[in-house]
């Protein structure tokens, strides 16, 4: 399930880099997470378990934290280097928060493990950096580095706060139509700052818009969840 969830998000990465690549980040960002709260909500009213007001406030700020970053980081820098960096630090600071919280130390197998993925990111990021001119962007580029490091830091807080809420008897189909208070009204507000009236609306944009919000967004956090629940 986590594979592909996160084949989809690669996918995701793509189609908003080529279809949406004039469209504002955080108004995509609030319509295609109205659509997915919405569709949550109306699937999975019940389920919360005990009351864990600390966690789900962690889980609504790292998701806006993650997917805000996360796509900002697209308008400035290539796919492949948000990809890179997200992912290659994920595993790394999985293992370090985790032994923070339980005061076990990781084994060596663990540690080899995401040393390789960190490797492995690197190698990717650095050849798309070179590919990219990535030293010639200013500071653009270094904000878009800046923002995918959030997103991954984001996306290691969130799968903390979803295990937490599950582990408190909280059903998966909850914790996803319970984790979008914070992303949606302050992807509104920075939608005052972009130029929302030179969009040009078409059938087109509309049937792109819709289909990289479910392939994008609502269908990998689905998956995921359901990832983190197995685990």
């Amino acid at each position: 399930m986590i594979f592909l969830a996160v084949l989809l998000l690669a996918i995701g990465k793509v189609m908003f880099g080529t279809w949406l690549a004039d469209f504002p980040s955080p108004f995509f960002v609030f319509v295609s997470f109205a659509i997915t709260a919405a569709f949550f909500l109306a699937l999975s009213r019940r389920g919360a378990g005990e009351k864990a007001w600390g966690p789900l406030l962690l889980l609504n700020a790292s998701t806006a934290l993650t997917f805000l970053s996360f796509f900002h980081a697209l308008k400035l820098i290539e796919p492949a280097i948000v990809g890179a960096v997200e992912i290659g630090i994920g595993p790394i600071l999985a293992v370090g928060l985790s032994a923070m919280l339980t005061g076990e130390r990781p084994s060596a197998l663990r540690l080899v493990i995401c040393a390789g993925v960190l490797a492995g990111c690197a190698i990717l990021g650095l050849a798309a950096l070179r590919g990219s001119g990535f030293a010639s962007f200013g500071r653009d580029a270094w904000l878009g580095l800046a923002a995918s490091v959030a997103a991954g830091v984001g996306a290691v807080l969130i799968t903390v706060a979803s295990k937490t809420l599950l582990d408190r008897g909280w059903k998966f189909g909850a914790v996803l139509a319970h984790r979008f208070y914070l992303i949606l009204p302050i992807s509104l507000v920075m939608t005052w700052g972009t130029d929302l009236g030179g969009i040009e609306w078409s059938g087109h944009l509309i049937a792109m818009l819709a289909i990289v919000s479910v392939l994008g967004v609502l269908a990998p956090l689905y998956l995921l969840q359901i990832g983190i629940g197995r685990c």
